[in-house]
């Protein structure tokens, strides 16, 4: 294990036994505060609001082990009108596909994360117009450090250059880490929502 994978391994150690110390509870104010950043964002940043305006397709993902949830935010999405989209996994890689009630049609996945059921279409990568990420930990250059499986960053690479989706990542104070240890296969966030 080089230098790089060893800092990324004690990263995700140290973030994981924290996790483990919030409450469903917190959880559930978190979920809350993340949807209060997103539209603070929007009332401040002209480049958000326009890509949202302008957004037809949000991918999300639903929170597990403790990771910041993000279902209010992607209510929220529904209601302004836009499809979310949650990540399916397909052997090494990831679709997305479109999700109208959450509580029904997502089920169990390979890694224990509710995914879509399978049976709709994935969104072809163009049709996606913004992507709420979750992560690990996340720097202030936007570097994520994800589960360690690569699947975000393999599907982002799968974009032409300059024509990747809005990437937001989403996490809580004690993920932002004042450095990220990246690769060159590591695909940073365009912006952070800090809760």
């Amino acid at each position: 294990m080089n230098d790089i994978e060893w800092e990324k391994a004690r990263i995700r150690s140290q973030v994981r036994e924290y996790r483990k110390l919030i409450t469903g509870q917190e959880l559930d104010q978190y979920d809350r505060d993340l949807l209060d950043a997103f539209k603070d964002a929007l009332k401040t940043d002209k480049d958000l609001k326009k890509a949202f305006d302008a957004a037809r397709a949000v991918a999300v993902y639903k929170a597990v082990g403790g990771e910041l949830p993000c279902d209010a935010l992607a209510a929220y999405m529904r209601k302004e009108g836009k499809k979310t989209l949650y990540p399916l996994v397909k052997g090494d890689d990831m679709v997305f596909i479109d999700v109208t009630d959450p509580d029904k049609e997502l089920v169990p996945g390979r890694f224990g994360i509710p995914e879509p059921d399978g049976g709709k279409s994935a969104f072809e990568n163009g049709e996606i117009d913004i992507v709420i990420m979750p992560g690990i930990a996340f720097d202030p250059e936007g570097n994520r450090l994800g589960q360690g499986k690569g699947f975000y960053d393999r599907w982002l690479a799968s974009f032409p250059e300059g024509k990747r989706p809005l990437l937001i990542g989403a996490c809580m104070e004690y993920q932002m880490m004042g450095r990220i240890p990246v690769n060159t296969s590591d695909i940073p966030a365009d912006m952070v929502l800090c809760i």
